[in-house]
């Protein structure tokens, strides 16, 4: 407010409660100057930092000493002409107001010491091993094996890890802290504190009901997804709604589809790049490098903890795959997700069906509780008060479906009569949305260059007018 007030006492004369004010005969190229100046300190004390904290503290000084000036030449000399700039008592006023933003700055000093790359969290910083090892010792959610993939950081808290992302500004957590479960309130405060305390806006993204329920009073939360949940206890693949599945199997076996269950790492050479041209060729047909963040590539299913299953035509070739994430409890494997679903052009026709449900059925007789077919974003059902929220979702949906078809994997989805668990965006306000958004497309598209990015929007624009 106080920059905008200067602003526009520079570029038109004024007249308000406190006196007038005449233009000072600077040009517009200083205006322009002291404009870009106050908005970079004023992004700078957004963002918490010291040297923000700084220039804001020398102007201040600057405007309380000029009104100091004013009041002592006005003491000293009541017949000068002080109206050099308008009347004196607007220089007054606005230097009371300088000195209250003074005052406050040097009382919340401590607030401002965030820097550009602080760190986050508490000594020994976690390694990869640590939240593996958290997994196993505390288990976690159906996306919580993706926080050990790369390009994550880890920040400890007093009794457990937070998996995140540093992206334009923006403290990015994927799912839920790790450890115990009765630690989680603790651990999501600590986090939140860690992040403002370094200048960066904190958010969880793809958290589940538990993490919801302990968010600070006053934030907010928007579905992102709801995870698509299969439970195998007394699975059985009879009556008229599991016809889709039972025929994709019966058909398998009559010609003589093979399927295996197994490690990417155990699979000899050729079936290995088998896989990569699969991917590749999936990858080549969307004209953006392979998302990340809560989507994995051939990559992270190279993990000898990660479950490859295959699905070979008599002739040895691969026609799809899918890859499982597990699922821990406390000490064992709970469940499994999917993470990739690839399929070979001209190939096995319902690939898919087959290898999910074969799937289910491996997993339930190792003793495996669910399975969870991961969340399809933007499928999300809405009540019908909704409002806005259920408004823009449907838009997004209807402009994305032509580049991802989100919709038409959660139709598919629907073929496993899964129960439905919502995934939430956790947030402080809307007005941190913006810049969560962005932070959001740099996690899931970190390689796609500008080029890609504005010919993928040419793309969703003409969707969108059809």
């Amino acid at each position: 407010a106080l920059a905008a007030i200067e602003t526009l006492t520079s570029i038109v004369p004024t007249d308000g409660p406190f006196g007038r004010t005449e233009l000072g005969g600077g040009s517009w190229i200083d205006t322009a100057i002291d404009v870009v100046i106050l908005l970079l300190v004023a992004r700078g004390l957004f963002r918490g930092r010291r040297w923000a904290w700084v220039i804001a503290v020398i102007l201040a000084s600057i405007n309380v000493v000029l009104g100091i000036l004013v009041i002592a030449l006005y003491v000293s000399f009541p017949a000068a002409d002080l109206t050099w700039d308008g009347d004196p008592s607007v220089t007054v006023a606005t230097a009371v107001l300088w000195g209250i933003l003074l005052v406050y700055l040097v009382w919340v000093r401590g607030a401002f010491r965030g820097r550009r790359r602080a760190s986050l969290g508490l000594s020994p910083t976690p390694t990869d091993s640590d939240v593996r090892q958290m997994l196993h010792d505390f288990g976690g959610g159906t996306l919580s094996w993706m926080t050990t993939w790369e390009g994550l950081s880890y920040a400890r808290t007093s009794s457990g890890i937070v998996a995140y992302q540093r992206r334009s500004g923006v403290a990015l957590v994927l799912a839920d802290p790790l450890g115990p479960r009765e630690s989680r309130a603790e651990s999501v405060r600590e986090f939140v504190s860690m992040a403002e305390s370094a200048g960066l806006i904190p958010c969880f993204f793809s958290a589940d009901d538990a993490t919801r329920a302990v968010i600070p009073e006053g934030w907010r939360n928007l579905i992102v997804a709801d995870d698509t949940i299969v439970d195998l206890a007394g699975l059985e693949f009879t009556g008229k709604r599991w016809a889709a599945v039972r025929t994709s199997l019966n058909r398998a076996n009559r010609e003589e589809m093979t399927f295996r269950m197994t490690r990417l790492v155990d699979e000899p050479w050729g079936i290995q790049q088998q896989l990569r041209a699969i991917s590749d060729m999936w990858v080549g047909d969307k004209g953006l490098p392979e998302m990340g963040f809560t989507l994995g590539t051939l990559h992270e299913a190279a993990d000898p903890e990660v479950r490859l299953a295959l699905a070979i035509s008599p002739h040895g070739d691969v026609d799809g795959f899918l890859s499982w994430l597990p699922v821990y409890g406390e000490g064992r494997i709970e469940g499994w997700t999917l993470d990739l679903m690839r399929r070979r052009e001209g190939g096995f026709g319902p690939v898919m069906e087959f290898l999910i449900g074969s799937s289910a059925r491996f997993f339930a007789d190792e003793g495996a509780r669910m399975l969870s077919l991961s969340g399809a974003p933007l499928t999300h059902d809405y009540p019908p008060d909704a409002g806005m929220i259920a408004d823009i979702t449907e838009r997004l949906a209807d402009m994305l479906e032509p580049v991802y078809g989100f919709r038409s994997l959660h139709r598919f989805k629907e073929k496993f009569h899964p129960r439905y668990e919502s995934l939430y965006l956790l947030y402080r306000d809307e007005a941190d949305l913006a810049r969560i958004g962005l932070a959001l497309t740099r996690a899931f598209l970190p390689d796609a260059s500008l080029r890609q990015l504005a010919g993928s929007s040419r793309e969703l624009l003409r969707s969108g007018r059809s």
